[in-house]
């Protein structure tokens, strides 16, 4: 395309309107073409060589004055100048106006470096036509500067792996309340695996912040599965890793404790999740406080409990349904123990900074809201009563969370600890891919998302 400098036939007073730019036919890829604050467009030749494809995921830089536009790609597009179903008509072999066909590709903004090279939100759009490239490993720089201190892998533009450019995140700011979501495959076990393993590692180096709990029911995490290892492999920052487990065979490896919760660590709030109680049976419950000690699992079971729950106005049918449903408890869970708890070692190692690993494979889902009632409980209990400044702060990591978390009276526990965690130190991690049944309330206090997929 040849444009004729018109102004040279023109009267003087309509020159100065031909004054503009002009971008030739052959230059308009590579150039923003629209659209707005939220979505850039830009259109890229169809017929591009394999190292030159542009792929979803991938970062462009987008050159405009003294502002660096950083976009992602979202979507990719076939488009043309051509109206119409034009390419199911073409008649003939040959065609020769292939500079009229083009992709558009669609990136959402990520925000913009200015000429200090600071990063910042991008709060408007760039000059039509400015131009677009691939984003280098200079134009990343800046992030070097504002990641934090636990690493989970590198940076990833497209297909393409910036190893110069690690990915971690804050200690600060993980008593903040995180959720891990993907779909299944997608890696969220390999995402907290990486997690972990980068806290041991700051637990060895004396350099950790926090204290993380892991609650596993499917025993990944301490031996892994198959050719995946687990925690328990990491020999050299072995140190920095608490393990705890129900199954006695775990139990008997070196470095892991056989997993105790003693019977004066329960409350009747705990039992409470276990089963489905009616109105009468709660108030019973949350009379035994009252009526009984700390070790009211062991006296509720004596001969004489009954006439103290009576004297109470406790109905005789109401109290023998709950002595029955306690002694079920105890027979099914084998890690309630009248003699020893894990729990002063578990929080002593969380305040250190440590991760603790609690592996319960093959507990149904019951069970597992329990020991997690008790576990979170006393964490929170603890971390109020002792405000110690040498103290690390602790995060609360559950996994498949929608079936301990979701909507319904048995989430209060866990709410508490998203409503008061913060102040005291205790945040919370969901790890899901199902978090649309995570209970709304819980999830509006998440702060912190990790999306994969």
């Amino acid at each position: 395309m040849v444009v004729r400098d018109e102004a040279q036939i023109m009267p003087a007073d309509e020159a100065g309107l031909l004054q503009r730019r002009v971008i030739e036919k052959s230059k308009t890829t590579y150039r923003i073409v629209s659209k707005n604050v939220s979505e850039y467009h830009f259109i890229v030749p169809f017929n591009l060589s394999q190292e030159d494809l542009v792929e979803v995921g991938q970062i462009f830089s987008i050159n405009d004055g003294g502002l660096t536009y950083l976009a992602r790609v979202l979507n990719i597009e076939h488009s043309s100048n051509y109206d119409g179903h034009w390419d199911t008509t073409i008649k003939g072999t040959d065609f020769f106006d292939t500079d009229q066909i083009f992709n558009r590709v669609i990136a959402e903004p990520l925000g913009c470096v200015n000429k200090e090279g600071k990063f910042k939100k991008a709060r408007t759009l760039p000059t039509k036509f400015s131009p677009v490239s691939r984003a280098e490993r200079e134009q990343f720089n800046f992030l070097s500067q504002v990641m934090g201190d636990i690493e989970i892998g590198f940076l990833r533009n497209g297909s393409r792996l910036v190893e110069e450019i690690p990915v971690a995140l804050h200690s600060e700011a993980m008593d903040h309340h995180m959720g891990v979501f993907a779909t299944t495959g997608m890696g969220k076990s390999n995402f907290m695996k990486v997690f972990a393993a980068s806290c041991m590692r700051l637990s060895v180096r004396g350099e950790s912040k926090f204290g993380l709990l892991i609650v596993d029911p499917h025993g990944e995490y301490l031996k892994g599965k198959g050719q995946i290892k687990g925690l328990s492999h990491l020999r050299k920052y072995r140190d920095g890793l608490a393990c705890y487990s129900t199954d006695r065979q775990n139990a008997s490896d070196p470095g892991v404790e056989e997993l105790a919760i003693g019977i004066k660590d329960i409350e009747p709030s705990d039992v409470e999740l276990y089963f489905d109680w009616t109105a009468a049976q709660k108030d019973a419950l949350e009379a035994i406080p009252r009526i009984f000690s700390r070790d009211w699992l062991s006296e509720i079971q004596a001969p004489e409990s009954m006439a103290k729950l009576l004297s109470e106005n406790v109905f005789e049918s109401t109290a023998g349904k709950i002595s029955q449903r306690i002694k079920n408890l105890l027979a099914k869970n084998k890690y309630i123990n009248n003699i020893r708890s894990s729990i002063p070692n578990i929080l002593s190692n969380l305040q250190e900074g440590k991760v603790v690993l609690v592996d319960i494979p093959r507990m149904n889902d019951r069970s597992e809201l329990f020991l997690l009632s008790v576990l979170s409980r006393c964490i929170l209990n603890s971390y109020k009563e002792e405000a110690k400044s040498d103290r690390k702060n602790c995060l609360i990591t559950i996994e498949e969370a929608q079936r301990v978390l979701g909507a319904g009276s048995n989430t209060s526990r866990f709410e508490s600890i998203a409503r008061e965690g913060r102040k005291f130190g205790v945040g919370l991690c969901a790890i899901t891919q199902q978090p649309k049944l995570i209970d709304k309330q819980l999830l509006s206090q998440f702060n912190t998302l990790v999306v994969m997929g």
